[in-house]
């Protein structure tokens, strides 16, 4: 009998299946856009699509005072009030250069639409690669509880009303993650390449990564690193020689803006007469068990340095860096692994109690934005801001002893096979 291997050649039941699921990804895509042009805010968006724009077409210094009086006129339809957000410009110029073609769009809705759905696909892709990296073989019904978790959460919706690239950044956190276990460096370094903005998010992963990276040894990373960088950083400085100085007064104003939320702010809020005193006990005691588990996490394997670096992303927000409700949207990241861990460790109730983590998780932020803001406004929004990293780190440490550890008896893992 005469073997015939498959044949290479695409059937038309084949260019059928393909024809089908191109025009749903179209017609969804469409839809998704239609629905983002009625969506308001945007501001994280718009001052790089100003900036873009400026620079461009107007000749205009992105890191000027032009810029966020632009960006206030779009969003608030004048000036800032106090507290509000003053969209200062503090992305790398390098970095900016990535959102120039959306700059050739003259509607900002369009724009803005347009981006936002970029946004959208990142958020569904950051929910799948966040259970990916724990290696969880979660049942399908969880899968799309998971997905439907992540897109539908408080602190998602914030990130798609400001059209905010933290859901770009995390998606691009998860993917170094992976492609470090995996061993594909230079994918790692490129990512790492254009993560380099939103420091209040990312630096303590981003250090860490590093970190790991030169302990082991690992060149290709920053081969891939050095190259995309080496690439964005020369067309920078040809197009704009001098924009180093700009963009460091830029980030030094926004720093001194009074806008979003800090650690010492919301302890002076439930604890107004210590002075800043429990803030400051909390940063510290944060900031050294950080250096205990970044210890012994650079050179250990990459189950401990995954935790460690889901503790780094959780533990950011409270480090006293003026963040914002929208950045807590990373933080998908490690509630994956809580949950996997939680579902598989305790077998007999892991789906009711993965459920009902999920359901907290899920209600506490909406309960405070619907029933807690129109009452207590600053308060609640406090509560919201230091919910979710709190959480999200009692709970890295209550499956830290499971999640660092691979299965020492035979129960374990027979748990984990079933």
């Amino acid at each position: 009998m005469t073997f015939h291997p498959p044949s290479k050649s695409l059937t038309p039941r084949d260019y059928l299946f393909i024809a089908i699921v191109v025009m749903i990804v179209l017609i969804v895509s469409a839809a998704l856009v239609t629905a983002n042009l009625t969506l308001t805010g945007g501001g994280d968006f718009y001052v790089q699509w100003v900036a873009g724009r400026a620079f461009l077409f107007d000749k205009i210094d992105p890191y000027g005072a032009e810029i966020p009086a632009r960006v206030q006129e779009l969003v608030y339809g004048g000036s800032a009030q106090a507290g509000g957000e003053p969209y200062i410009l503090d992305t790398p110029f390098h970095i900016l250069l990535l959102y120039f073609p959306f700059s050739f769009l003259s509607d900002p809705q369009i724009a803005r639409a347009i981006f936002t759905l970029i946004l959208e696909l990142a958020l569904f892709s950051l929910a799948l690669l966040s259970l990916r990296l724990t290696d969880w073989a979660a049942p399908p019904t969880f899968v799309v509880l998971f997905i439907l978790f992540c897109i539908f959460n408080f602190y998602a919706f914030q990130a798609l009303l400001e059209a905010s690239p933290v859901l770009l950044l995390g998606l691009i956190y998860a993917g170094i993650l992976l492609a470090l276990r995996a061993g594909q460096d230079e994918l790692a370094g490129a990512l790492m390449a254009v993560s380099l903005y939103y420091w209040e998010v990312g630096a303590l992963f981003l250090i860490l990564v590093a970190w790991r990276v030169y302990s082991e040894g690992r060149g290709r990373v920053l081969a891939g690193f050095g190259m995309l960088s080496f690439i964005l950083l020369a067309a920078s400085f040809l197009w704009y020689p001098n924009w180093i100085i700009p963009y460091l007064r830029a980030g030094m104003n926004n720093l001194r803006a009074d806008f979003g939320f800090t650690a010492q702010e919301s302890f002076a809020h439930f604890f107004p007469s210590q002075n800043g005193t429990f803030a400051w006990v909390f940063i510290g005691i944060l900031v050294i068990t950080l250096g205990y588990e970044w210890s012994t996490a650079h050179s250990a394997d990459f189950r401990k340095f995954y935790w460690t670096c889901c503790l780094s992303l959780a533990a950011a927000p409270l480090l006293g860096f003026r963040t914002e409700m929208e950045h807590l949207a990373v933080l998908v990241i490690p509630l994956a692994l809580i949950i996997a861990i939680v579902h598989d460790r305790w077998q007999s109730m892991g789906d009711g109690l993965t459920i009902l983590l999920l359901v907290i998780v899920f209600l506490i932020p909406w309960a405070g934005y619907f029933f807690g803001l129109p009452r207590f406004d600053r308060l609640a929004r406090e509560i919201m801001f230091l919910f979710l990293p709190l959480f999200t780190i009692i709970g890295l440490y209550w499956i830290r002893w499971w999640a660092i550890r691979p299965p020492r008896i035979w129960a374990d893992l027979a748990n984990r096979q079933s």
